[in-house]
């Protein structure tokens, strides 16, 4: 798999591009955006672990239907921001130039 401009450039440079681009407009958009994303992505694994803690003795199939469902969600949800970060990021770089 090919990296992109985003990946091969020094923690610097991306510390730099990630600053220029909170700067625009659609860069604030898009990060509250992805902390949103983020937040709710942790609340959901936070919640499932609290109902899968709570009732460990005594859950049930249903509850099982509840919980693992919730908590692979909530992880996709994370793993979807930060991909869609990287990506948002690397167009950006490759704009700027």
């Amino acid at each position: 798999m090919l990296k992109t401009k985003y990946e091969r450039m020094t923690k610097e440079e991306k510390q730099k591009l990630v600053l220029d681009y909170k700067k625009t407009e659609a860069g604030k958009a898009m990060c509250n955006r992805l902390l949103r994303l983020n937040v709710i992505g942790a609340m959901g694994i936070l919640y499932s672990v609290f109902l899968f803690i709570n009732d460990y003795s005594d859950l049930k199939w249903s509850d099982y239907l509840l919980i693992v469902p919730l908590f692979l969600i909530s992880i996709f949800f994370i793993y979807m921001s930060y991909r869609l970060r990287k990506k948002v990021l690397n167009q950006f770089a490759i704009k700027k130039k």
